[in-house]
């Protein structure tokens, strides 16, 4: 066996650090059980069919969580990926019949509640006709029924609220912008937390096999037994697979970024998708063309 490397040692101890805050900062909520795991899994699947993506992003978060089991994260992980990217959302701009804006306006989508006030961000909803009713804290309100499509990312809906004066023109009708630049995808930052979680694999193998290898040294060596020397390269092993899906995830999650569609389009036929995954003792990259 080679001798310990020192600055070998304080790399890796530094990465376990790092990662460690970076995971905590990013995932302060309890780990699911099995049984949450495998709820989250069955309920997700038919969400996705009936087209409610809201809800199935949610409970497809819950089944992607590393405390599941490895057979439940390699599906749900993609397909987390996929119902981000088809998720819409709308941007909702109300004003007055003098075009000035109005922040002052409650949005229901169907009945139920989706903004208390208008703050210029994006809001999901779920693909199909909707009716959104604009409700202003003085004025009569307007509803509208609007067709929001599958993978329309940041739709401009503006409503013009309130009479227009006598013989100025008639308000326009709600109508929809083209999208504004879509903000960074779901799937950067999937494959940002794999190439995360990777490191930090990478960086506690590595930091436990130096810190055995040192001991074999000072209390067997040359003769240690063949059990604990195989431990040490087992531990070795699972250091250089971590490294390698997290150097593989992060230049996946820097290429999604880089190539990012200038505008979001809802997503065509033949195009590609990549995204990494770790599956029990398995790690790579998987891809639909």
């Amino acid at each position: 066996m080679n001798p310990p490397c020192p600055a070998r040692a304080r790399l890796a101890l530094s990465l376990a650090a790092a990662a460690a805050l970076s995971l905590t900062g990013a995932r302060a909520d309890a780990a699911p059980d099995k049984q949450a795991c495998a709820d989250a899994y069955e309920r997700a699947q038919g969400l996705r069919h009936d087209g409610r993506l809201i809800e199935a992003r949610a409970a497809l978060v819950v089944c992607s969580q590393p405390t599941c089991p490895a057979a439940a994260v390699a599906d749900c992980g993609p397909w987390l990926a996929a119902v981000e990217q088809s998720l819409p959302s709308v941007v909702v701009a109300a004003k007055d019949a003098h075009g000035r804006e109005r922040l002052d306006v409650r949005v229901l989508v169907d009945g139920r509640p989706l903004a208390a006030a208008l703050d210029g961000k994006a809001l999901p909803v779920d693909p199909g006709p909707h009716t959104f009713r604009f409700e202003p804290a003085t004025g009569p309100a307007v509803e509208e029924r609007v067709l929001i499509r599958e993978g329309e990312k940041n739709r401009l809906l503006t409503v013009t609220l309130g009479a227009p004066s006598a013989g100025a023109p008639p308000s326009p009708r709600p109508r929809a912008a083209p999208p504004a630049e879509p903000s960074v995808p779901g799937l950067v930052w999937a494959s940002g937390a794999v190439g995360v979680a990777g490191l930090a694999v990478f960086a506690v193998a590595g930091a436990l096999s130096l810190n055995a290898e040192a001991d074999l040294r000072a209390t067997c060596a040359p003769r240690c037994a063949e059990g604990e020397v195989r431990a040490i390269r087992v531990q070795h092993a699972v250091a250089d697979i971590g490294l390698g899906v997290g150097v593989v995830a992060l230049g996946a999650a820097a290429w999604l970024y880089m190539t990012r569609p200038t505008a979001a389009q809802p997503p065509k036929a033949g195009a590609t998708a990549l995204w990494p995954f770790i599956a029990g003792n398995a790690a790579g990259v998987a891809g639909a063309f």
